[in-house]
């Protein structure tokens, strides 16, 4: 037997939300606030950090004669 659905006004005439949509709401804006953090740690991480020195490990590649003498 489907149910009808629920609709909630209150004194004022206006429709409230639903206990599910409320739920819903809650869910995009957590969303929406973890997506907007993780963009601030980025360009956070972005400004502090320089990653050109942090991945080069082992000096130029092509130190006085390219790629081939680094393995010699």
């Amino acid at each position: 037997m489907p149910r009808g659905r629920s609709l909630i006004i209150d004194s004022e005439g206006r429709r409230r939300l639903t206990r599910s949509q409320k739920i819903g709401v809650a869910g995009v804006a957590t969303l929406a606030g973890v997506a907007l953090l993780g963009v601030v740690a980025g360009l956070l991480l972005d400004k502090l950090l320089d990653f050109d020195d942090a991945l080069d490990a082992g000096g130029e590649w092509d130190e006085g004669g390219g790629v081939f003498t680094r393995w010699q």
